[in-house]
């Protein structure tokens, strides 16, 4: 074989140096560039497995070798290779896919070709000082070429020593980028960016990839296990995921994935979520809420989209229709498979609720179209440990309430009656109140998140029908007994009276409303109750934390005095044989009681409440 002379010259690009604007402009993430080189290598094998009949199966594989002494990293492949004339057309003219002429010619056999055999090889001087390209085409009598370039416009190319059809892409790590000749990094970069690439990965000798990305499979083509086995490979978790939706659509868009739903076992977990974008099995980006709205976002899978560009920008998908399109059919999806699931198996459903309900709610929250699709599967277990939808709940409850309802008027002017839902946040802490609103004939649903202060307010809005009242945020008339105002002495003044002003002098703070009734249950003192507006300010902005000084709207609270709880009445007895110290202690005391019941005490108040009860103690 004659040698071919060694050719010198610059590259045909119109700008004075393409590699700063690559290296600083057209891939701002470094690691793309393994992305770019395997997928040049994948379009090699693709077409050669198209053109060579009689390729060897074992040949349609990609090799990476890292020379940690020489620096160097490589990039083989046995596919269709290269002749010096297309080195010159492909490399040198910085076409910008090498695939288009061969397309054109087998656009009736080829599928699946990337074609980024252009600019993407160009991603390599991210990362390298000096590339060199060793490539054999796969006709006869071809000579082997070899390409070599430092990063500026200067090239040459000569002969080169490859033996087999291919490319032999090598890779001059520049001081910079020396990770990238550590085994696990590049590991990790091919299990990111190539994990579905439909030929064998092999890395020092070990294929890395898995090569099949099931949501290119039919549905029932899969098995249960092997939906299990792909998310734990996948997303490295080793519990099952609870349930999946494979999503399958030609138009009008080519979408092709699965989303998982994991199971969350703490709220960390759900911060973990994980939507990967492809493009023909290639990586092209992780979380892209253009895509996937953000709700979505606490859900683990893939998505392939074949007709977007491989270094797809977010002001690309921010203006492209189609996004728009792809976005509503994947909130359509999930929210009828959660309806078809509510449905058909209501059991199933509420269990998997607890780690269901906090994706259900932050979609209720934060996306319209989510909402008026799945707002009736929402439900909130109760006191009594079923799960009740809000209407389950209006039916159950509503006849109970018609005497502390009040009237409202829907858009056309029809008078309607409001719905309270009572909640709350804490079943063991707020179980008198939880006793009280039962003994009524109530029903209490459990909130254990700060999400569903926010979404209360959201379905107030949006219903105009309903309220949400925490069960220490107002005293429920069906609760209190008729008032009996009888005057027990010349000032015309009543129990009740008395006891509201020694109430007041005993506690002496302007925040507090005291306010005396005759609750149906005896047993209990003193209630602290606490207007629902109030909390949820005090509950969000406990939850943002983001202000310098934090305001305590607890400060601001009634404190109910049962006038026929039997301590009560004590308090009277005393009060007129004239022991105001002993009155005074056990306000005080009772008032901090009930305030256990809204937060822990602290300090200087903790303090009190421990030197009140000692002394309440000595008076036994």
């Amino acid at each position: 074989m004659a040698d071919k002379k060694l050719e010198k010259g610059q590259l045909s690009i119109h700008t004075e140096n393409i590699f700063p604007i690559i290296k600083k402009w057209l891939y701002s993430e470094h690691d793309i560039f393994s992305r770019e080189l395997i997928s040049n290598a994948v379009d090699a094998l693709h077409k050669r497995k198209v053109v060579d009949k009689d390729v060897k199966e074992d040949d349609l594989r990609i090799e990476i070798k890292i020379d940690k002494k020489n620096k160097t990293i490589q990039f083989i492949d046995y596919g269709i290779g290269m002749t010096h004339e297309e080195v010159e057309k492909y490399i040198n003219q910085i076409a910008f896919s090498s695939a288009e002429d061969f397309i054109e010619k087998y656009k009736d056999k080829q599928q699946n070709i990337i074609g980024h055999f252009g600019l993407g090889f160009y991603s390599s001087f991210m990362v390298a000082d000096k590339v060199t390209i060793d490539t054999l085409s796969y006709k006869e009598n071809s000579e082997p070429a070899l390409w070599e370039c430092d990063g500026t416009t200067d090239y040459s190319l000569g002969n080169g020593k490859r033996k087999e059809s291919g490319t032999t892409v090598t890779l001059y790590i520049n001081k910079d980028s020396e990770m990238y000749l550590d085994y696990s990094k590049m590991r990790e970069l091919i299990e990111k960016y190539s994990n579905f690439t439909p030929f064998p990965i092999e890395l020092e000798k070990k294929v890395i990839n898995q090569k099949e990305a099931l949501w290119h499979r039919k549905p029932k083509d899969v098995t249960e296990e092997e939906y299990k086995e792909f998310y734990k490979e996948v997303f490295h978790d080793y519990i099952d995921p609870m349930f999946w939706i494979h999503l399958n659509v030609d138009f009008p868009f080519n979408l092709k994935g699965i989303l998982y739903f994991p199971q969350f076992r703490n709220q960390m977990e759900m911060q973990k979520g994980e939507i990967k974008l492809y493009c023909n099995n290639v990586f092209v980006a992780d979380n892209l809420r253009e895509f996937v709205p953000e709700f979505l976002m606490t859900l683990r899978g893939g998505i392939d989209i074949p007709d977007i560009p491989l270094n797809v920008s977010r002001s690309f998908l921010q203006q492209d229709e189609n996004v728009r399109k792809i976005s509503k059919y994947i909130i359509k999806k999930v929210a009828d498979y959660l309806k078809d699931l509510f449905k058909e198996d209501r059991k199933k459903f509420e269990e998997y609720w607890e780690n269901l309900h906090h994706f259900v709610k932050f979609g209720l929250l934060t996306e319209e179209s989510f909402y008026e699709a799945a707002k009736d599967i929402l439900m909130y277990k109760s006191i009594s440990g079923d799960y009740l939808t809000l209407e389950e709940y209006k039916q159950k409850f509503q006849k109970l309430q018609d005497n502390v309802t009040k009237d409202t008027k829907d858009s056309s002017g029809d008078a309607k009656k409001e719905l309270k839902v009572y909640y709350t946040v804490d079943k063991d802490t707020q179980a008198t109140y939880i006793k009280l609103l039962r003994d009524s004939g109530k029903e209490v649903i459990i909130s254990d998140n700060i999400i569903d202060t926010h979404l209360f307010q959201h379905l107030e809005m949006k219903k105009g029908d309903i309220s949400f009242v925490r069960i220490d945020s107002e005293l429920d008339e069906t609760m209190v007994e008729q008032e009996k105002q009888e005057l027990v002495d010349a000032d015309n003044k009543s129990e009740l009276d008395h006891l509201k002003e020694t109430f007041e002098n005993a506690l002496d703070n302007k925040n507090i409303k005291v306010d005396v009734k005759r609750l149906k249950n005896k047993d209990i003192p003193t209630l602290i109750v606490f207007q629902e507006g109030m909390r949820r300010m005090q509950e969000i902005q406990s939850f943002m934390k983001n202000t310098d000084k934090e305001t305590d709207f607890l400060m601001y609270h009634d404190l109910i005095v049962n006038a026929d709880n039997p301590l009560i009445k004590k308090i009277l007895k005393l009060k007129a044989k004239g022991k105001n110290d002993q009155v005074n202690l056990l306000c005080k005391y009772l008032h901090n009681l009930s305030m256990l019941e809204q937060k822990k005490l602290s300090g200087d108040k903790f303090k009190d409440f421990i030197a009140s009860t000692h002394k309440l103690l000595e008076l036994v």
